[in-house]
């Protein structure tokens, strides 16, 4: 990987119209077809490495963050999003992305490394939004009972910004159930250009990870909870944070629940028992 990458790009219409069918959503006319959405920047910009340098887990491989000897697994656990101003389609963007910091640390499921990387993305010389996001490297695979590499990270040393223990039931609230199933998660791996087997490879899954489906992209759940902000017309935030807790598998239906505390607002995406999988919080 070489950084700072630097990406100029025109921001086309068809990967939003594609992310709104894959969702079956129906944008607010208003916004339609004009400016990009709260987090729907991650369908642009992609990275786009080369088959020969792709990892056996369908990421590329990346040896100056990870020794190619010592094999981790690799999850986007948790981001913090600042926006500025929108993004508008039809109009050229830039992208530069850079790594803030790197630390090794101990967590529930053996040692991390945890790499910080910065996102600044600009439009008529101005800066649009500007994104720390955090990836995990955790060892091993996840076991067939652990709660996967959300689970180990969470329960881990994972840093200052810990949103919670992920057991809890969300509180009463404005409730929206999702049942993503293998057609979207397929779907939105190719519109992210991501490979990672863990979300279409059932096989690979479960025998090299240790999980015991298929894995609900984190950006994806995220996604859908700064959605509940757009359906629910409480405005655009200016500050969006989420943490990963648990793992969110294919086929089992997803609590999205929002309730508001003044000008915060607390997002949750809840599993099947219960578990709080990913919470969020945006400032209004």
């Amino acid at each position: 990987m070489t950084l700072p990458r630097i990406v100029e790009m025109r921001l086309d219409e068809w990967p939003m119209q594609a992310l709104e069918a894959a969702l079956e959503f129906r944008p607010p006319q208003a916004e339609a077809l004009r400016d990009v959405p709260p987090l729907w920047h991650w369908l642009y910009f992609l990275r786009t490495a080369r088959r020969s340098q792709m990892g056996v887990d369908g990421h590329p491989a990346d040896p100056d963050l990870v020794d190619p000897a010592d094999p981790r697994r690799r999850m986007f656990a948790s981001a913090r999003v600042h926006f500025e101003r929108p993004l508008e389609l039809g109009h050229t963007a830039s992208m530069r992305e850079s790594i803030l910091r790197t630390r090794d640390t101990q967590g529930r499921a053996g040692p991390l490394r945890i790499v910080t990387f910065e996102y600044q993305y600009l439009q008529h010389g101005e800066l649009c939004i500007r994104e720390e996001r955090d990836i995990v490297y955790l060892p091993g695979a996840a076991g067939a009972n652990a709660g996967g590499a959300a689970g180990a990270y969470a329960g881990g040393a994972a840093g200052a910004n810990a949103a919670g223990t992920g057991g809890a039931e969300p509180p009463t609230g404005s409730i929206t159930v999702f049942t993503p199933d293998p057609v979207l998660l397929f779907r939105f791996s190719a519109l992210t250009f991501n490979a990672h087997r863990i979300h279409y490879d059932q096989r690979y899954a479960q025998e090299a990870e240790g999980y015991r489906e298929r894995i609900v992209h984190g950006p994806l759940i995220a996604i859908l909870l700064a959605e509940l902000l757009r359906g629910r017309e409480l405005g655009r935030p200016r500050r969006f944070e989420f943490r990963a807790q648990q793992p969110l598998f294919v086929n089992e239906p997803i609590r999205l629940s929002c309730t508001t505390a003044g000008d915060q607002i607390t997002l949750r995406a809840v599993n099947p028992s219960g578990a709080i999988a990913m919470e969020a919080h945006a400032w209004m």
